[in-house]
């Protein structure tokens, strides 16, 4: 490639005039080193004649410099390309620029690093993301939409002259964006009518999906994998009335079944989240709102800011290392609001508002169709709200070969848990070398804090009061730890409240 020098326009004489004095040039100029040769050693041959190779050798130096500080390529493929934003409309109304009828034949022409952006209008195609770009609809129109809304939708009732929609054609199983590059964003879509509506591989990593419409997909709304180089995000977007909204399932989703038929949930199959996040989004009549519980690896994951309303499960994690569940609200799910499964280490689960439920916060393995046999550990739950559940508020099932999730070595603290038609909080029997502390267990229909079998607990400075059985309750009273617990009715009585 040839090499063309010149000075930069942002190189301004001062600079120059540095490098020249480096070099002892202080009155040569990149233009002509003439003038210092004729005033330097005149009248001298022999001064004239050193004079003018020290100069030479001078020069030499101060152009190598200039070629290595002010010089810049000439060539135009050293340029760093720019992106460009590809237009599409199918019909050409909205935007009557469009380049392109269809997303897919957008895609295939975009450069990496290109925008594409889709005018309202209803696309009827699979469309497959092999590159990184940038997706976008309007995500205005989206966010207009009342995710709550009771009257159940249908596929024809959103507005094509204003929102971007996405509904595969044809039946079988269709996937309606399938992303398979690192860094892809989409934003400002109604994905609808597919098996799937968004397939994320978690062969690459750096995705963002925001601000979208997710909904009436037969399977799952969101089927989410990360490699977990770069943070993965899926956020602010509306997830209402899939089969299930946001999963992590399977590479090849096609052949999901519940129960499973075969080896279709093996390892080979297996997909993985890691370094994401998940937040700001609202699920609505969802079989699970968000289900990070299939059988691959959910690590280093944080789901936080979520509003789930009237799913069967609200939020549930398995076989997760390192990751939390923060601040989410979770009302009138008919299932668990938050249900943990086994293989779950160091999970924090902090500050959410569970209300109106079945049951609250639990730690179990039924329910799930991939069963880890490995217990939870070092688990945090504190600072959550629990109210008006129609069993258990906080609840540590028995742990089993067949059904783990049972919970050790964590702490549950300074959680409210009332009003709840069971127990405020339980630990069966497999639940070991937990601390229950600070918290406060109020008006539930059977027992505030209850010990039902489980040993090697410490309960610590906790309030239960005006429980309709007891207020506190140890089954095995004799290898548990109440210390400086506040209520009023016991079993055994007399041996807990007081106590310490």
């Amino acid at each position: 490639m040839s090499i063309t020098m010149r000075v930069h326009p942002q190189i301004g004489a001062a600079r120059l005039s540095r490098i020249a004095r480096t070099f002892g040039l202080e009155r040569a100029s990149t233009q002509s080193l003439q003038p210092a040769l004729a005033t330097v050693g005149a009248g001298d041959p022999r001064a004239e004649a050193r004079t003018k190779r020290k100069t030479r050798v001078g020069a030499m130096a101060l152009l190598a410099a200039l070629a290595a500080v002010l010089v810049v390529p000439s060539s135009a493929e050293a340029a760093e390309p720019a992106s460009s934003t590809l237009v599409v409309d199918r019909d050409g109304v909205q935007c009557g620029n469009a380049e392109y009828i269809s997303i897919q034949a957008a895609v295939d022409a975009a450069q990496p690093g290109d925008r594409i952006k889709v005018c309202p209008d209803l696309y009827a195609e699979s469309v497959t993301v092999d590159k990184p770009l940038t997706l976008f609809g309007d995500p205005d129109a989206v966010d207009a939409v009342d995710c709550f809304q009771p009257t159940p939708s249908q596929l024809d009732d959103a507005d094509s002259a204003r929102q971007v929609i996405i509904d595969p054609a044809g039946g079988g199983f269709t996937i309606a964006l399938a992303l398979r590059a690192d860094d892809i964003e989409v934003a400002g879509i109604v994905v609808q009518g597919a098996s799937v509506g968004v397939d994320a591989s978690d062969r690459f990593s750096g995705y963002r999906i925001h601000h979208n419409l997710i909904r009436l997909n037969s399977l799952f709304g969101v089927d989410f994998g990360s490699a977990g180089p770069r943070q993965t995000r899926a956020d602010h977007s509306c997830l209402r009335e899939n089969r299930y909204g946001l999963v992590s399932e399977l590479d090849d989703d096609s052949l999901w079944a519940s129960p499973p038929v075969a080896d279709e949930r093996s390892e080979w199959n297996q997909r993985d989240v890691r370094n994401a996040r998940v937040d700001h989004n609202l699920t609505f009549r969802n079989v699970t709102g968000i289900d990070l519980a299939g059988p691959g690896h959910h690590d280093q994951l944080t789901i936080d800011h979520n509003v789930s309303r009237e799913d069967g499960a609200g939020i549930a994690l398995q076989n997760s290392n390192g990751s939390a569940i923060l601040e989410n609200d979770v009302a009138r799910a008919s299932s668990s609001s938050i249900q943990i499964g086994g293989a779950t280490s160091d999970l924090t689960i902090d500050s959410n508002i569970v209300v109106n439920g079945r049951i609250g916060i639990i730690f179990t393995a039924n329910g799930f169709n991939d069963r880890f046999r490995q217990t939870s550990h070092r688990v945090q739950v504190t600072r959550n709200t629990v109210r008006g559940m129609t069993f258990s508020g906080i609840n540590a099932n028995p742990g089993t070969a067949q059904e783990p999730g049972d919970l050790h070595d964590s702490t549950v603290a300074d959680n409210i848990s009332t009003d709840n038609g069971r127990d405020g909080i339980v630990l069966f029997a497999g639940n070991s070398g937990n601390e229950v502390r600070g918290n406060v267990s109020e008006r539930n229909g059977r027992n505030g804090i209850y010990a039902a079998g489980a040993r090697d607990n410490t309960f610590i400075g906790n309030t239960a009061l005006l429980n309709v059985a007891v207020d506190a309750r140890d089954d095995n009273r004799p290898v548990n730890t109440w210390t400086g617990n506040q209520c009023v009715t016991d079993s055994p009585a007399g041996t807990i409240c007081g106590a310490g």
